[in-house]
This record gives structure tokens, sequence and C-alpha cells, in this order.
């Protein structure tokens, strides 16, 4: 039978599927009769079925629709677990989202409704403005996992628990704890004193490394710090030496990142010791804003022991006013990218990209800023822009004196930035230091899509993310 290809665009997202011809969807999902539609959540879970005929999904091998009953479904990234009772060639209907979380128990089949999205052409000549009869359809979001036949007799006896949001709290957010550590050499060499949050319980919990920005101390980070903790992650921020003019360079600042990455190996079981025996050194991630973004990457290339790298807007260039060298301050983007081989999140803004006029400063030029460690990631990477934001929205107090009055203001909300900016980065940990794959939802599924859909992010996606 012959096939054309429609796509429909989710943001940044590019979704193709074959265009159903005599096919036509309703508008709610139709599991075996028995899954709620407009949002609610099924009983059951959701099964795994193999496909074996790469045909479309929902169509039997001779084209004939399906009725009654879900054919086919498929694992290849299309439209899942959809079924159609209506007369062939009925024209545009709607389409509504199908969720799956990456388990074989799935929390819901969500129906997310924009009633300005893009419309599904029966006629096979693309994407229209309006369709013939009118008819909106939905965003069609698939995060490439199995969606099958309902399962009334399921795990779950009853509606399935839907994940908790990873930009909010997960509970107390533990308790905090300092120490210093000698990180240069010579007579007077430099120290860092580091704050560390302890999840509460006995552990051992996956411990993130989060390096802050330039001219920033770690007190701009407060949030980020008890946030991941409440959520069962070790945090270690260093408070690095430097300044304006002096200091290390960033090559210096890579090898003192090193040696916190020691430290916490050799003090991550001790009972007595700054952990209190909770952190478990084999599962680290690093994370850091704006220079600390960048210092985070220049050391996951040349050290293996980080697992996964989040950047909250990582800036590549030196940030000295003075002339500098390029071995002191090496770029990492295009020049280092393929020595980092773990999973990147690069989160950013477009407004302090780039400034014009008397004493404006982009914080985060183009040429520097995270799209292009996106641009030039070889490992899986995920880039997320947050729409209105500008350089210092990520840090607690964006009003924090001369080093935040330097970068332009952005249009966003700043307590929406922060949740977003918590969601993203916990959802990354969870999915690459914890693997509960379920977590995806909020970076590549349904979760994130309702952000896109509400203007809030842009995101895209590559290398197998």
């Amino acid at each position: 039978m012959s096939q054309s290809v429609f796509s429909i665009n989710s943001g940044s997202r590019m979704f193709s599927f074959p265009s159903l011809h005599a096919v036509t969807v309703l508008g709610c999902i139709i599991v075996l009769a028995t899954a709620s539609c407009g949002g609610g959540s099924v009983s059951g879970d959701l099964q795994f079925q193999a496909d074996t005929d790469s045909l479309i999904d929902g169509v039997d091998d001779d084209g004939a629709i399906a009725t009654s009953d879900i054919d086919d479904v498929s694992d290849r990234g299309n439209v899942d677990a959809v079924t159609d009772t209506e007369p062939p060639l009925d024209g545009v209907t709607t389409v509504d989202v199908v969720s799956d979380l990456g388990t074989d128990v799935a929390p819901e089949i969500q129906d997310v409704e924009q009633p300005s999205d893009l419309v599904v052409d029966s006629d096979s000549t693309g994407l229209d403005a309006v369709s013939e009869d009118n008819v909106v359809a939905d965003v069609v979001v698939d995060q490439g996992f199995d969606l099958a036949t309902l399962d009334p007799g399921g795990e779950c006896g009853g509606p399935c628990p839907v994940l908790p949001d990873p930009g909010t709290s997960a509970g107390p957010a533990g308790t905090t704890a300092s120490a210093e550590l000698v990180v240069g050499t010579g007579l007077f060499p430099d120290k860092t004193t580091m704050t560390i949050y302890l999840p509460e319980g006995p552990g051992p919990f996956p411990v993130i490394v989060f390096h802050h920005g330039f001219q920033l101390g770690t007190d701009q980070y407060v949030s980020y710090g008890q946030h991941l903790a409440s959520w069962g992650y070790v945090v270690v921020m260093p408070q690095m030496p430097g300044g304006l003019i002096g200091g290390p360079n960033h090559r210096e600042l890579a090898v003192y990142l090193q040696k916190v990455l020691d430290w916490v190996g050799q003090n991550a079981s001790v009972v007595d010791g700054p952990f209190a025996g909770k952190a478990d050194a084999s599962h680290i991630g690093l994370a850091g804003h704006s220079m600390g973004g960048k210092i985070s990457m220049l050391t996951a290339s040349q050290d293996a022991r980080p697992r996964a790298i989040f950047g909250i807007d990582p800036v590549d260039a030196a940030g000295s006013p003075l002339p500098v060298s390029a071995t002191d301050y090496p770029s990492v983007t295009p020049e280092l990218m393929p020595r980092i081989m773990v999973p990147l999140g690069l989160l950013g803004e477009l407004t302090n990209a780039s400034c014009t006029g008397f004493m404006c400063q982009a914080c985060a030029p183009a040429a520097d800023n995270f799209q292009q460690y996106y641009e030039n990631a070889v490992a899986p990477a995920l880039q997320i822009e947050i729409v209105g934001a500008n350089h210092m929205s990520f840090v607690d107090n964006p009003d924090c004196g001369l080093t935040c009055s330097v970068c332009p203001a952005g249009t966003d909300d700043h307590a929406t930035t922060q949740l977003l900016t918590r969601r993203s980065m916990t959802a990354f940990f969870n999915v690459f230091l914890r693997g509960e794959d379920a977590y995806r939802s909020y970076l590549t599924g349904v979760d994130m899509a309702v952000d896109v859909a509400a203007n809030l992010v842009i995101t895209a996606s590559k290398n197998g993310f």
C-alpha cells in the first residue's frame, strides 16, 4: 500500500510519520474502550507488544482500518496505540497527545488540549493552516517508547501514579555542612571552601558538584543545593578563588575541580567524615552556571569520573577584560567537545547572546553560548532555551549588584525560570545518575511538551539522547 509522510512540529521537535490516507483518528485516544479522554488517567498498565510489519500503526497488514482493537504497536517513534472507529476519508479530526514514560507501567495516557495547534491534512499535501472541516488537531507527542494494549488487570490495580514534578521539592532539604580544601601549590596555595548539602536518610546518594559562575559566589545557588538534596543528591559547591583580575585561570580551575573530585572519592564513605558516609562517589555528575558550566565541561574532557554534565547558560569565553592565552583559557567548543562522551544537558537563554549600545555587555555571546556546546556535541545532548530569560535569571538574586547589572534584563518571570531550570536539571540527573528513565518525560517527552506548548522553552536533542 502506498504511503506518504507528513510531520507535526511540537516546539523545536519534529515528529514524522506516514500519512493515514483512509485512516483518521478520534478526538480522544481509545484503548480497548477503557481509556478516559480529556486528560484522565487510565486503569492498568500498558504492555509492550512487538511490531513485525513496520506499517502504519493502527492499520492491519492489508490496509484495513482497525475498528475495535489496537493493531501492530510500533517502537519506531511514530504514533503508537491509536485505534480508529470512524469511516474512512472523513476529513480532519483531532489528534491528542499520547504519553508513555518509558516503562511497561505507563502512569497515564494524557490529553493536552491546545486549540491553536497544527492541523493534520488528510489529502497528503502536508500541514494546512486550517482543515477542510475546521476541526483542530492537537500536538502529537511520541517519545519513541512502545505503547500497547491496556491491561485492566495490570500492576497498578487502578489509576497509575503520576510522576512528581522534579521542579518542586521532594521533601526536606536535609542538612548543610562546610569543608576547606587546599587546591593550589606553593608557599601560599589556593584554597576552596565547599558548601555541602546532605539529604536526609542513610544513602548512599549520587553526588553533584556544582561550580558557580564568574564573579559569583555559592550563596547565589543555595536554592539549587537545597532542591537537589531534597531529591536525594549530595551536592558539593566549591567557592573557587579568583576575581575580575588575577586568580586561577581556566586551566587551573579545571585542575582544582578535579582535586575536589579526588576529595569526594576519598571521603565519600567515611562515616564520621564530611558526607557522614552518605556519598556514592561512583555516581558523580557535574553542573555549573556560566563560567562554571565551561569549567565542568573542560574537566569532563580530561576526567572520566563524571557520568553526566548539566550546564546552565555555559559560556566558553575567557571572561577576563585583558588579553589571555589559549593555553591558560582553552576553548571547549568546538575543539574539545569530541573528548566529552557523557550525556550533556545544555540550558540557556538568548537575551544576552548579543548587545548594542554604550557599555552594553553580551554576557553569553552567541559565539560562545550554550547553543555552541550543543551544536558541536558528539555525546547524547539536550538543548533547552528558556524563553525571555537573561544570564542572571538563573541565580537566586538576579539583582545581585554590579556583576548582575551588566547583563541586560530579560522578559521572563524569575521564579518560573528557576522552576524550569530545577525541573530540567533534576530530571536529567534522575535519568543519568539514578537510571530513572521515566523522568525522560520532563526532558524529551510529554511533560516537556507542555512547557514547549506554553512557550516557556524551546528544545532540541540529538545523538540518541
